[in-house]
């Protein structure tokens, strides 16, 4: 009996952890919150989050949510999260839902054929210039929790000249492929979404998420398919128009400065190593990746959702992303500067 009651309670502690049910964040009361309706061509709308303090001063920060979830994995209704930490900070936060999740419409169903390259050519492009009308620019920072890492990755890609407006990304648990070969990886991601997942949405038409304990929301039949063959090792080229993204990534402009973040625990979803992998797959860059690790300086061995909901990561890891943001602002200001200063002129004078 002893032992059914503590499995009980560990069970119901992890259930409020990983859905951001308690949060310690001291709660927001000056930032100013909105919802933003975004319309795309086909009559879809993405739900935005927004939450800025109102001063005037506008840094942008997208953040993106990844699979079987939405944009509440950044923020929770009690005000909390590293959106309003990153808010609180003084930037300018947009939090979309993408196509289907969250308050975005229409929802995701068995009729909607939602793949990786809507995401890319449609919706982000579209999120963007919404944030253009409200902040006057293009996101300086990206932040990417799991497969949203990818998409973000994917759009520079395709879209080079938005690297040199970008100042940082931020990943929470990015890995395109899988690689690392242990016993959650294997029930979680090739028994739970590569073959169970599989089957239900045969019979559904879509991936319920909460149904099947593994996410927050359902998610697209396609969507599945396409993230199945990347993760699996196919080469990062799109399914849809054959668009490579790796070879992309190692032409032109340099990728901008980036953050990750892996949790030693998160064997199946952002294993360490599969996450130091992706980050040697964009290319040369001024990358630096942090693993979470109780071991070591964190205070727990976090989840791949709990790295961003737990209670205590706003005083964790948090304020080490706030830190590097604010000094990768601080060296692109510099460098601005120094390309501005226009240089002494020599030359003799007359007399």
């Amino acid at each position: 009996m002893l032992l059914i009651q503590r499995s009980f309670w560990s069970l119901l502690a992890n259930y409020i952890l990983d859905n951001n049910i308690l949060d310690n964040t001291e709660a927001a009361s000056e930032l100013i919150e909105e919802s933003i309706m975004v319309s795309l061509d086909g009559g879809e709308q993405l739900h935005v989050r927004r939450l800025h303090n109102g001063e005037g001063s506008c840094t942008p920060v997208l953040m993106l949510h990844g699979l079987l979830e939405d944009g509440t994995v950044f923020y929770s209704r009690l005000k909390r999260g590293l959106a309003y930490c990153v808010a609180n900070a003084g930037y300018d936060v947009y939090i979309p839902d993408l196509r289907g999740k969250g308050r975005s419409w229409p929802h995701v169903s068995e009729i909607l054929n939602y793949r990786i390259i809507d995401a890319v050519t449609q919706d982000i492009p579209a999120i963007i210039e919404a944030i253009n009308q409200h902040c006057g620019m293009s996101p300086k920072f990206w932040v990417g929790h799991g497969w949203g890492g990818v998409l973000l990755s994917s759009f520079l890609a395709r879209y080079p000249s938005h690297r040199s407006e970008t100042v940082g990304l931020v990943y929470f648990g990015t890995r395109r492929v899988a690689r690392a070969n242990n016993l959650k990886r294997r029930v979680f991601v090739d028994g739970l979404w590569g073959w169970l997942a599989g089957i239900v949405s045969q019979v559904r038409g879509t991936i319920p998420g909460a149904l099947l304990k593994i996410g927050t929301a359902d998610e697209f039949r396609a969507m599945r398919s396409e993230n199945l063959s990347w993760m699996q090792g196919g080469a990062w080229i799109d399914p849809s128009d054959k668009f490579d993204y790796g070879a992309a990534l190692s032409e032109g402009l340099e990728y901008p400065p980036s953050l990750y973040l892996a949790s030693k625990s998160d064997f199946g979803y952002g294993d360490p190593e599969d996450v130091a992998a992706f980050m040697r797959e964009v290319g040369s860059h001024n990358g630096r990746l942090i693993v979470l690790d109780k071991e070591g300086s964190s205070l727990h061995n976090y989840s791949h959702t709990s790295m961003l909901t737990h209670p205590d990561a706003v005083n964790d890891h948090f304020p080490h992303v706030l830190s590097w943001m604010d000094e990768m602002n601080r060296l692109k200001h510099e460098a601005t500067h120094l390309t501005n200063t226009p240089t002494a002129s020599s030359g003799v004078e007359s007399p």
